[in-house]
């Protein structure tokens, strides 16, 4: 086929970036196909789709206006990290914190409407749209040269119907804004590219525009999402392989123009006299994110994790977001993701061999989507993570195999390619015609005046909750809750104090650490203090623990044995016959269990919420499972308050609660009462 009518001319190798060369023009990988061939089913596609192309262009366009309105939510999502980007944005605009962790370009962008209109959230969340629609119109002239017209074309009308990249288009999150930038930085590499092999017609300073208007782009996405600086690993790489000696290192370079007055900049406004706080690399490598005890991967299980994260995001989370796996099903498949990594392994031999165009987009897919494999830990899961990648993973893996069905004995991929991608159309089509039918009635609700419909039972009063800390308590007094930026919005702008996970520690760290300051330590199961035990026993025995170790659901306490609490809690072992056991004996026991085993200090944990002039504490029921109240909650505030308690009984007082009953899933706030402990 031909493209743009002009014939593709075979790339000439081994040319050296100093010395003059002719232009040399890009291999795309189409085939030129004369009227007397017979012609596929995917070339009569290409001919009669071609001339049509910009008409189709436009209806795509339509569609994703469109469905992008229909499907449009004005909620904040249950996720958090979207009402984070709009914190992050408040905290920049008045001066506190720089919005650092999940990059930090996207909530400095946000500031600005911000600071003009305030924290108008629908209005942020436009923005979003207007970046989704335009990353399909970079997607459409970055590519429209390179890939067939019937390839190109299916994709976009799937991309502009797919309602799983929709959502992403009324979210605060950095993904759509992710996705203009990726597109944009594709476009301006492969002009800038064309512009250097051409560089007999043109100049030095041509060039070096070409490079520092793609750096900046390069530079401006990797502050939206930190793998982004993949992609001018990439490219650099890509240079060189093509033997682009000045360019890669103008790029380079350009790059650190933009990069190095940031730096100072950050350095000298936001970081002087700042401790260093734990760096993303460290956390990557946790186990467990939300449970440090667990510790950290070692080289066997960051392969592990990688493949793990092969199998969950290509077998499940990509072919959800084809139409072709359930949305509500948990299934992942060894053999699809097997399949999918050899198309893509094939699509990159064809692209080494016939598009320079094509190779670079395998080599990036393939260094980003790896990275990010590594990067996640499973429990994550979520197809934010990958949504960036699936429109140029569905071209790449389309264009793979249609070179695979111009090889012989391949020729029904001809017939077997188009209608796989129009039956993923209609797939996808008819998921985004369900899903905005049934977001109407909420949109209709929202748009109405109620905040709250759409959501569940434990998220609306989790959200009420908010809404009335926002009202009744003094905006003096620091409140603690599971999703502080949530809070933050459904409070009309309350600051409050996250408590993110449960700080657990190693059981055999933890109680080493405390016996080599307080000597020898008793451990006493806390079953054994549920024998009615008078209150002053009780509180005199608690007044000595240091630690608190679980071993499944049995509980233990780790009690010093210096005074003042030594002679009380040994008259309490005796009088009531309280059942003890050795530190060591515990951990002996903890190390051959089959069970979760962590320890945790309750000082520590009581300290934190006074270190940070924590008064009150929101506790939620948000479910453990989205779908449905089965009982199971999100338990960490919970389990850290439950351990506080343990030492501090009666430390909390409730204050407020909406939901009467467990099954109306309630919310509580409570009071901390440090002046009953004398803390």
């Amino acid at each position: 086929m031909t493209s743009q009518g002009k014939k593709p001319q075979a790339s000439k190798k081994g040319t050296s970036g100093n010395a003059p060369q002719q232009p040399r023009p890009l291999k795309t990988g189409k085939k030129e196909v004369s009227k007397s061939e017979n012609l596929s089913l995917l070339d009569r596609l290409d001919h009669w789709i071609g001339p049509q192309m910009p008409l189709i262009f436009i209806i795509s366009l339509i569609l994703t206006i469109l469905f992008g309105i229909l499907l449009f939510d004005v909620k904040i999502s249950t996720g958090g990290d979207d009402s984070g980007y709009i914190e992050m944005a408040s905290n920049f605009i008045n001066g506190r914190t720089f919005p650092s962790w999940h990059g930090p370009l996207y909530p400095i962008f946000l500031s600005l409407p911000m600071l003009i209109f305030g924290v108008k959230v629908v209005l942020l969340k436009l923005f979003s749209f207007v970046f989704i629609i335009a990353h399909l119109v970079l997607f459409y002239f970055a590519f429209r040269r390179f890939v067939s017209p019937s390839l190109l074309a299916l994709v976009m009308l799937i991309v502009s119907v797919n309602s799983t990249l929709m959502y992403f288009a009324s979210q605060t999150y950095s993904e759509a804004m992710y996705m203009f930038l990726q597109s944009l930085v594709v476009l301006l590499f492969l002009r800038a590219y064309q512009v250097t092999i051409a560089s007999g017609n043109t100049t030095f300073k041509d060039q070096a525009f070409q490079w520092l208007i793609t750096g900046f782009f390069v530079f401006l996405a990797s502050l939206t999402r930190n793998i982004g600086i993949i992609g001018l690993f990439v490219m650099v790489l890509y240079l060189l392989i093509e033997k682009q000696w000045k360019a890669s290192v103008m790029l380079t370079m350009a790059y650190a123009v933009f990069l190095i007055p940031f730096r100072i900049y950050k350095s000298m406004v936001w970081d002087a006299g700042k401790p260093e706080g734990t760096g993303q690399f460290t956390e990557i490598l946790l186990k467990n994110p939300y449970n440090k005890a667990q510790g950290v991967e070692d080289f066997s299980g960051m392969i592990v994790r990688f493949f793990e994260n092969a199998r969950l995001y290509l077998s499940k989370h990509f072919m959800i977001s084809l139409g072709l796996h359930d949305p509500f099903s948990t299934d992942k498949s060894w053999l699809i993701t097997v399949i999918i990594i050899g198309i893509f392994l094939m699509a990159l031999y064809f692209a080494f061999k016939k598009s320079r165009i094509m190779l670079f987009v395998a080599l990036y897919l393939g260094a980003s989507v790896s990275a990010t494999f590594f990067a996640l830990q499973q429990s994550w899961d979520q197809i934010r993570m990958v949504i960036i990648y699936i429109p140029m993973l569905l071209l790449l893996l389309a264009w793979g195999i249609q070179q695979l069905a111009a090889r012989k004995g391949f020729g029904f991929l001809y017939i077997v390619l188009p209608g796989l991608l129009i039956l993923i159309f209609f797939k996808t089509l008819g998921l985004t015609v369900d899903k905005a039918k049934s977001n109407q009635k909420v949109l209709k609700k929202n748009l109405a005046g109620n905040l709250y419909y759409g959501f569940t039972p434990d998220w609306q009063n989790f959200l009420l909750m908010s809404e009335w800390v926002g009202q009744h308590v003094p905006d003096t007094a620091v409140v603690a809750s599971r999703k502080p930026s949530m809070s933050y919005i459904y409070s009309k702008g309350r600051d409050f104090y996250g408590i993110y996970r449960f700080p657990t520690e190693a059981p055999e760290k933890l109680v080493t650490e405390i016996r080599a300051r307080t000597g020898e330590l008793l451990v006493i199961p806390n079953k054994e203090l549920e024998k009615n035990l008078p209150v002053e026993v009780l509180l005199s025995v608690k007044a000595a623990a240091v630690a608190y170790v679980a071993e499944g659901s049995d509980i233990y306490g780790v009690y010093q044995m210096q005074e003042p609490h030594a002679n009380s809690l040994q008259q309490a072992l005796v009088q009531y016959k309280l059942t003890s056991i050795s530190s060591d004996s515990l951990l002996t026991r903890v190390k051959v269990s089959s069970q979760s085993c962590f320890a945790v200090s309750p000082d520590s944990l009581i300290n934190t919420l006074k270190k940070n002039k924590v008064d009150y504490v929101i506790v939620a029921s948000l479910r453990a499972n989205p779908n449905m109240n089965t009982g199971n909650v999100i338990n960490n505030i919970q389990r850290y308050l439950y351990f506080v308690e343990q030492k501090y009984p009666g430390i909390l007082t409730l204050v407020h609660q909406i939901g009467a009953s467990d099954a109306e899933e309630p919310a509580w706030l409570y009071k901390l009462n440090y002046n009953l402990y004398g803390l």
